[in-house]
């Protein structure tokens, strides 16, 4: 069965532009919520919210498209136990940590510290994928991004004491986070793109709830304006995020997709300027350009010449 020709990577349908900048948008938009969020829900319970919110989305996705999880029995489906580490690994602790970071942190510097996830999954899959080891360029990119990340982190921790060392360590260990599950989902069974995401964020939530029972009192009833700004992440960044990236993977190819890499944080940043009066320094400014500059190296590719027409 031939698959359909590819789109022009010069003249791209409007619609994969829309979609990129739908995500940027989203993941972009989605450190300001936190912080709106955590002022009055824990992050413990404000992870709950969020997945409980992005588990409800998509299940009504699933079952709009007729798509079904893998079975449980009479023995379990591989895929539960490689989504459910990513469910761990890649949405319930990292959504804590930066949630625990906006408490302390501007948002945008939250979303610098994020951009640096992809910087972590170069490092991991050098150890531990013989397939991607890391060229001379990449390496570059890394040890650049790394470098961002001491700028970023080095004079606000001398100067922001402990309280605003452990958020910005929050904040980077949730880039970790990503990284690892980043290889992880590498390895895991291929099955329905929709399908994986409930997976992953029905076990994530089940991960969560147990964390947040076990370390968070129930919090009183949130005002309006957090819950708008928790459900805005379980629908939007979380759930329909999720969606258009496997989506836009499907059909442009993670080169077109890694665009979202660099514009996600500026516009994080934008935002946090603009709307939320915060002024980051230049420390942060200084550490977003290392830091986009080491993800351009490390996950640039030159395009591979066509064949036929």
């Amino acid at each position: 069965m031939t698959s359909p020709a590819a789109p022009s990577r010069l003249q791209a349908p409007a619609i994969d532009w829309l979609v990129l900048a739908a995500l940027v948008v989203a993941w972009g938009s989605a450190f300001a919520a936190l912080k709106i969020a955590v002022h009055d829900i824990p992050p413990a319970w404000n992870t709950v919210l969020r997945m409980g919110v992005a588990t409800v989305v998509l299940a009504a996705i699933c079952a709009a498209r007729g798509e079904r999880l893998p079975p449980l029995r009479p023995r379990p489906h591989p895929a539960w136990g490689w989504y459910a580490a990513v469910g761990l690994i890649g949405m319930a602790l990292p959504f804590f940590f930066f949630a625990f970071a906006a408490q302390g942190l501007p948002s945008a510097v939250n979303a610098i510290c994020n951009g640096s996830s992809p910087l972590f999954t170069a490092a991991l899959a050098h150890v531990l994928l013989a397939e991607e080891r890391l060229s001379l360029r990449r390496g570059l990119g890394v040890a650049l991004g790394f470098v961002g990340l001491v700028v970023l982190v080095w004079p606000r921790a001398v100067a922001g004491g402990a309280v605003e060392g452990l958020a910005l360590g929050a904040a980077i260990l949730g880039g970790l986070m990503y990284g690892i599950s980043n290889i992880i989902a590498r390895k895991a069974p291929v099955i329905s793109s929709t399908a994986g995401a409930l997976l992953m964020v029905l076990t994530g939530l089940g991960f969560a709830v147990v964390g947040a029972v076990a370390t968070t009192p129930l919090p009183p009833v949130p005002p309006l304006k957090a819950l708008l700004a928790v459900t805005g992440l379980g629908v939007f960044s979380t759930a329909l995020g999720s969606v258009g990236y496997v989506w836009l993977v499907q059909r442009r190819g993670p080169v077109f997709m890694s665009m979202s890499i660099y514009l996600a944080p500026l516009w994080a940043t934008a935002l946090g300027v603009v709307l939320m009066a915060e002024r980051p320094g230049w420390s942060a400014f200084a550490a977003l350009g290392l830091i986009l500059l080491g993800v351009g190296l490390t996950t640039w590719k030159k395009a591979l010449p066509k064949e036929g027409v």
